[in-house]
């Protein structure tokens, strides 16, 4: 999409905003730029996966596992799914998020950067593996707002998505809240130039090492929880992920495969034809997607003022998840989950998953929850709030 006159690739204005408010309660349902083959029948699709605009293959389920580092039997085996109330094979319960056709990294303000503010997940059925999706797009409200990060001004940006089944089974309701902001003035701006270096010794790194294995690895599976053992106040167990790395943000990003964003050649030029303010230049002065430049620290501090790379958030919902499953096991659902976002993880960190019982309802199961990721420096970077259901032991009600 060309400018329109006023408009300034890279700059937060009034104009780009009046523009893109111009979509605003469109529904969306084609793939845009990040989306576009990235978990959506070939385009060669045939019978049902042609009418459907988002599906999770097997295949592509294991290789998002391995990507957050989940190996939930649920995902993977489909034996062991069969015997499990699910019955089949689920994806990961953040799969909802990639069935966005649009959110704020890609719409509106043409050249700015974009990161996560916070999002809401509203779960009714899991989205099973190879089970075709009807996904729909669409921008709630968009304000510019006043930011000394960005310079002086950022614009906000939130999306709805409401996915069903081909049946018009209502599988849930995804929402995120973008926060867009001048990659030029934010480098400027010097907010995170005291922002701790991280050198991990042997020592440290076998006490998150030991985690893994004590925490990570210790999943419930088939045994039942049941709500009547869950107590209020109660902390569940916490997992932790990193430090990252490159290789850990890598296995992520590239888990899907090629496609989307993550492009190159004559690929690339069609992805930069049909979408010409979406690219940086680096240090070649060759076109680049954005989210080439949070993969590395010396792109970050170059173009946003950053310290180092960082997790862009995706990966935290997926570890929050991942973290309330192996504690509920397989007879749990999830059922809400609300984040803010107050921070980066950056390369180097490690990062702990941490829930509290708060409410339960002994009658439907219900289970509140209070849920943070914490880096190894005490920093909360998200809170939120989660609801499962549990199942109810017969005769206690």
């Amino acid at each position: 999409m060309s400018l329109a006159e006023g408009e300034i690739r890279g700059e937060i204005t009034e104009q780009s905003l009046s523009r893109l408010l111009e979509r605003k309660d469109v529904e969306r349902t084609r793939p845009g730029a990040m989306q576009r083959d990235f978990l959506t029948p070939s385009r060669w699709a045939e019978g049902d996966l042609a009418k459907a605009n988002f599906v999770v293959t097997s295949e592509m389920n294991e290789r998002l596992a391995r990507g957050i580092g989940d190996m939930n039997l649920l995902f993977l085996d489909p034996a062991y799914a069969r015997k499990s109330p699910f019955g089949r094979k689920i994806t990961p319960p953040s799969m909802m998020a990639y069935a966005e056709n649009v959110n704020g990294a890609v719409d509106g303000f043409p050249g700015c950067h974009a990161i996560w503010r916070g999002l809401e997940f509203e779960w009714e059925e899991p989205i099973y593996t190879d089970e075709p999706i009807l996904s729909s797009s669409r921008l709630i409200d968009a304000k510019i707002v006043d930011s000394k990060f960005a310079g002086g001004m950022a614009g906000i940006q939130s999306y709805e998505t409401r996915i069903e089944n081909l049946d018009g089974q209502s599988k849930g309701v995804y929402r995120t809240h973008w926060h867009r902001f001048s990659r030029k003035k934010a480098a400027s701006s010097g907010k995170y130039k005291k922002t701790e270096e991280k050198h991990w010794t042997d020592e440290e790194l076998n006490v998150i090492w030991e985690e893994y294995r004590q925490y990570n690895f210790n999943r419930r599976t088939s045994e039942a929880l049941y709500v009547e053992d869950v107590d209020v106040g109660q902390d569940i167990p916490h997992i932790v992920k990193g430090p990252i790395n490159l290789t850990s943000k890598l296995a992520f990003e590239f888990a899907r495969g090629a496609g989307g964003w993550f492009v190159g050649h004559e690929l690339a030029v069609e992805l930069f034809e049909q979408y010409p303010n979406l690219a940086f230049r680096n240090e070649e002065n060759v076109p680049e997607p954005p989210v080439a430049i949070h993969w590395t620290n010396e792109r970050c501090q170059k173009y946003l003022g950053m310290p180092k790379a960082y997790e862009a958030g995706y990966e935290r919902i997926n570890w929050l998840a991942q973290m309330a499953m192996s504690w509920m096991g397989d007879h749990g659902r999830m059922v809400k989950m609300g984040l803010q976002f107050h921070g980066f993880h950056w390369q180097g960190d490690a990062i702990r998953m941490h829930g509290k019982v708060t409410a339960k309802d002994e009658t439907t199961g219900m289970v509140d929850l209070d849920i943070r990721t914490v880096t190894h420096r005490g920093e909360d970077t998200c809170t939120g709030t989660m609801r499962v259901k549990l199942p109810v032991r017969q005769g206690s009600q």
